[in-house]
């Protein structure tokens, strides 16, 4: 017979779970020392661990630190022409008569690296008491002259270079003997904001005086250029004086072709026993051209700060 529907529901198995927390001064005591416990263990773990950190610091002291045998005495730093020991001490601030394990050489090369002069530096211990220096420095193809920044070309306090990528910094005193006979690159006062040392100036008078300069540069036998400065003349052209005092005009573009005209006339010029005074290498044909007469004197611009004597470069 089937099974007779109900709507009576059967109640499930429920289990309760009775939590209690019982408190006496026994419970309190052993919990207090559990924990106790597990803080010496802490405090204990601490102590051996920076007894043996002042062990090994102590044992480094008395070992490098303090013991003259590894006392700075020898700096060797790598030929250059910017800078001797005396000047790496006072630039990277080199403690002397200290342990070169005390010196951070980390420090010390940033500081280097810091200077525009410097392209690369790398410091080294060597033991007993020396530390090597391997320094790059920058060299000059020209100095810089902005009357805004104050910077004088051919100046031993208030001269800056450039290298051959335009990069300014300030004339190290070992490089300027070398460096007095560069030519001169004036740079407007519109132009002096670019002017950063360390940084390459990137203003238009400057890329075409490079231009210029990288140009002129192989047309002689002489290694000393025979350019004396580049300036800027009008919107449309520039000025280039000569070391025999030939003030020539360029224009912005066709550098090329208005240096060998340059250089052509003055072949010519010296062929005929003439002495060119201007020029204006503008025009494609029927230069314009001021002769020299041979009364007056080469009006050679000699600067202030410059060479005593400025002799003047034979063509080929």
């Amino acid at each position: 017979m089937p099974r007779r529907r109900t709507t009576r529901v059967l109640p499930k198995n429920r289990s309760r779970v009775l939590q209690a927390r019982i408190y006496s001064p026994r419970i309190f005591w052993y919990t207090t020392l559990k924990w106790l416990m597990r803080l010496f263990k802490f405090a204990f773990l601490f102590a051996l661990v920076g007894g043996a950190g002042y062990a090994i610091w102590d044992y480094g002291k008395k070992n490098f630190l303090d013991n003259p045998k590894y006392e700075l005495r020898v700096i060797k730093l790598s030929p250059n022409n910017a800078f001797d020991e005396s000047d790496v001490v006072t630039i990277a601030d080199i403690p002397l008569n200290k342990s070169i394990f005390g010196i951070s050489l980390s420090k010390v090369e940033e500081r280097l690296r810091a200077r525009p002069e410097i392209t690369s530096a790398t410091v080294t211990r060597e033991l007993p008491g020396t530390i090597r220096i391997d320094v790059t420095v920058r060299q000059p193809f020209a100095w810089i002259e902005c009357r805004a920044h104050q910077m004088e070309g051919r100046s031993r306090e208030k001269g800056y270079l450039i290298d051959r990528e335009g990069v300014l910094y300030r004339c190290p005193a070992l490089q300027y003997d070398a460096a007095v006979v560069l030519p001169v690159i004036v740079i407007a006062t519109e132009e002096a904001s670019l002017l950063v040392p360390g940084q390459r100036i990137e203003s238009k008078t400057m890329k075409r005086s490079l231009r210029l300069l990288t140009i002129a540069e192989p047309m002689t036998r002489s290694d000393l250029p025979w350019i004396d400065s580049v300036e800027p003349y009008q919107p449309w052209a520039m000025k280039v004086w000569t070391r025999d005092g030939i003030e020539a005009i360029f224009g912005l573009e066709d550098h090329q072709v208005q240096m060998e005209n340059l250089f052509l006339s003055m072949k010519h010029a010296r062929e005929k026993g003439l002495h060119i005074a201007s020029i204006n290498l503008i025009p494609e044909r029927n230069l314009p051209v001021i002769l020299r007469s041979n009364n007056s004197q080469s009006p050679l611009r000699v600067r202030p700060q410059g060479p005593a004597g400025v002799h003047v470069i034979e063509q080929p």
